[in-house]
């Protein structure tokens, strides 16, 4: 019985952790270059039962008879991102721009991805889809979240008066371009930064739409590889389906209740046993 206990018991928490993925998930569905998180659910290994000190007839080693086998519960092993392209938005903004990666062939059967690359305040190069970029007080170009973003030499793009006075624009090549709109004084200042990732199942999330690689840091791209355009004035969206996201979270909760209800049955009859112990 107790058994019961602990299967019904791990279903819960596998369930629950479930579920914290996908309101994750739904509460990102804004978030421009927000990958989904799919939690997988795995099941612990069989038991396989067997009756000791039975007849030595039997046709199984001396003394033993087989019962079967027994499950032992699920628990969730691990979250995985989907990297899947997200719809592209066009918007007003100049210094948005969006990775369009899906020509991109197969290697080895995986799906590569690219990536623009940026540097945390710790000093750290980490890896994003959001293209919504803004340009702070010293001239640089930063994300949302505050990450410097990084030219193809891994440095980040120099401050300048001219480009904290906003007069800078991203061209469908990566160049970020002064004063776009006036050619005598137009100037690519410099190239942003872009990795490819042949498996990108190999990131690791970190939160806030930003990615690292443990190993070897993959070389920047000196030009952008065939199947691969970047749009201007576009921000690639999640690709969060909000609708299969809904689904899910509700056949989750359905699950959850009735794992819930096998722990109360057992609960109602453990109450029984003790009652008639005292008795």
């Amino acid at each position: 019985m107790l058994r019961g206990i602990d299967t019904a018991a791990s279903g819960m928490i596998a369930l629950q952790r479930r579920q914290e993925a996908l309101t994750n998930n739904l509460a990102n569905i804004e978030t421009p270059g927000y990958k989904k998180v799919d939690s997988t659910l795995r099941a612990f290994p069989e038991m396989l039962l067997e009756r000791i000190n039975d007849s030595k007839n039997s046709p199984n080693p001396p003394g033993y008879s087989w019962i079967g086998s027994m499950q032992l519960g699920v628990y969730a092993q691990e979250n995985i991102s989907s990297f899947l392209q997200g719809d592209l938005v066009s918007t007003d903004n100049p210094l948005d721009v969006a990775i369009d990666d899906r020509a991109l062939p197969l290697q080895n059967g995986q799906k590569p991805s690219v990536f623009f690359a940026v540097q945390n305040a710790a000093g750290e190069v980490r890896y994003t889809r959001n293209g919504r970029f803004t340009v702070d007080e010293g001239g640089q170009i930063r994300t949302t979240e505050g990450n410097l973003l990084l030219n193809q030499a891994g440095q980040s793009i120099s401050a300048s008066a001219d480009l904290a006075g906003g007069e800078v624009s991203i061209n469908p090549k990566g160049e970020i371009i002064l004063f776009p709109d006036d050619p005598a004084k137009r100037q690519v200042l410099d190239q942003i930064g872009l990795v490819l990732i042949n498996n990108p199942n190999d990131l690791i999330k970190e939160g806030n739409g930003t990615f690292r690689l443990e190993g070897d840091t993959p070389a920047l791209l000196a030009e952008l590889p065939a199947g691969v355009t970047l749009h201007h004035k576009t921000i690639e969206k999640s690709n969060v389906d909000p609708t299969m996201t809904m689904t899910s979270m509700m056949e989750n909760v359905r699950l959850y209740e009735a794992n819930q209800k096998v722990l109360q049955a057992y609960d109602r009859s453990l109450e029984l046993l003790n009652s008639i112990g005292r008795v």
